[in-house]
């Protein structure tokens, strides 16, 4: 999996592999999710994550700086699309 430029149908290949990534790991952190359908997505965001391993490590490589900006922002994003606890509501 690589972002190319020129090619992007494959650039959004990848982009859609990292939309899902966050996806599966906002559903694991979400309590409101049976354990079941939890350790189902525990699966397939470890093979999500195997797939854009590579990719990361590349990224990483050629742009210290922004990668460390794009972990935040994943970071970010699994944080706010999880469910408020019933503590913070009330």
């Amino acid at each position: 999996m690589v972002l190319n430029h020129d090619d992007l149908g494959r650039s959004a290949r990848a982009l859609s592999v990292v939309g899902a990534f966050v996806e599966r790991a906002a559903h694991i952190t979400n309590p409101s999710h049976s354990k079941f359908g939890r350790a189902s997505a525990a699966i397939s965001l470890a093979t999500l994550g195997a797939r854009l391993a590579p990719v990361g490590w590349r990224f990483m490589k050629r742009n210290p700086v922004a990668s460390i900006v794009v972990l935040t922002g994943v970071a970010v994003a699994v944080y706010l699309t999880r469910p408020a606890r019933a503590s913070e509501r009330l």
